[in-house]
């Protein structure tokens, strides 16, 4: 069978808990307006639950590397469908948690999948700035992504003790994150006051988690295939001057593949995937049709 184009789509935050894997609840309107364009053009779609979400243990969240192996994964096992031809070039596309995990699959391609002809990486919204970002959720109505991304590095890492740095009060939460999805969770936490929350004024002041944190950044490695980070401005849960600080670094490393990234006026989170859809399905494209990437690092 003639090799097919591969995209990759890497989900967003979903929840900790089995029940929230997207294949659980696939498929719905908005899978299927998603998929649709790129299934038009022929190409094979796949899509991971990541690690622990509908499997044994709890979800790797916000674990960039474990994130990575899922969406490369997925592609192999794509390719052992007999007559599925899932051995063309491979895109991959994310956006929020799935920005992290698109970003880190650019960085950790010839590591973890080399085998496979990855040619580029779309990343909207991904989250960078670690501190930054942690001060920016603080208070606000995502307050509960902390405490989800605490508990995802925390069933990563050994050396990590989520009880530890659990105000006491709040020991049920962590029960509570595999008892329900996002919103679950949001509800829980958001309502707590942040300084209550935690046994310490800063998870980064704690050496073995400040080394975590930092190396699941998107911020610590050169991308290897071209990728193009897609954001609006009005973003209320990964500010949009966090791409702004990734996209200079990321200039600033040594043999850096090329890199784009488009800003969009008054798009949301949310509401940024509908304005930046186009230009998403062009940019994917024209890497599937092996087309010079601009690297706007050199304008």
């Amino acid at each position: 069978m003639t090799p097919r184009p591969v995209l990759s789509i890497a989900h967003g935050t979903t929840g900790l808990a089995d029940q929230c894997a997207p294949s659980a609840s696939f498929p719905d309107v908005f899978d299927l307006a998603v998929l649709t364009p790129f299934l038009e053009r022929g190409w094979v779609v796949v899509a991971t639950d990541y690690e622990g979400l509908g499997g044994p243990g709890m979800h790797a969240y916000m674990v960039g590397e474990s994130e990575a192996r899922g969406v490369f994964d997925i592609v192999r096992a794509a390719q052992n469908i007999e007559g599925v031809g899932a051995d063309g070039p491979l895109v991959v596309w994310g956006h929020s948690q799935g920005g992290h995990a698109a970003m880190h699959v650019s960085q950790r391609w010839q590591d973890l999948a080399p085998d496979l002809d990855l040619v580029g990486v779309a990343a909207g919204a991904p989250p960078s700035q670690v501190d930054l970002l942690s001060t920016f959720l603080q208070g606000s109505d995502f307050q509960g992504y902390i405490l989800m991304a605490a508990a995802g590095l925390a069933t990563s890492y050994s050396e990590l003790d989520l009880e530890a740095v659990i105000n006491v009060d709040y020991h049920y939460l962590q029960d509570e994150l595999e008892n329900g999805c996002t919103g679950h969770i949001m509800d829980l936490v958001n309502p707590i006051l942040f300084s209550d929350l935690l046994t310490v004024p800063d998870i980064f002041n704690i050496p073995e988690w400040k080394t975590r944190l930092t190396e699941n950044d998107t911020n610590q490695l050169p991308n290897q295939t071209p990728v193009v980070i897609l954001h609006g401005d009005q973003d209320e849960q990964i500010p949009v001057i966090s791409s702004a600080f990734l996209f200079s670094q990321l200039c600033g490393m040594a043999d850096h593949a090329s890199l784009e990234r488009l800003v969009y006026p008054g798009a949301t989170h949310s509401s940024a995937i509908v304005e930046y859809f186009d230009d998403l399905i062009v940019w994917l494209e024209a890497r599937v049709d092996s087309e010079p990437a601009i690297d706007q690092c050199d304008s």
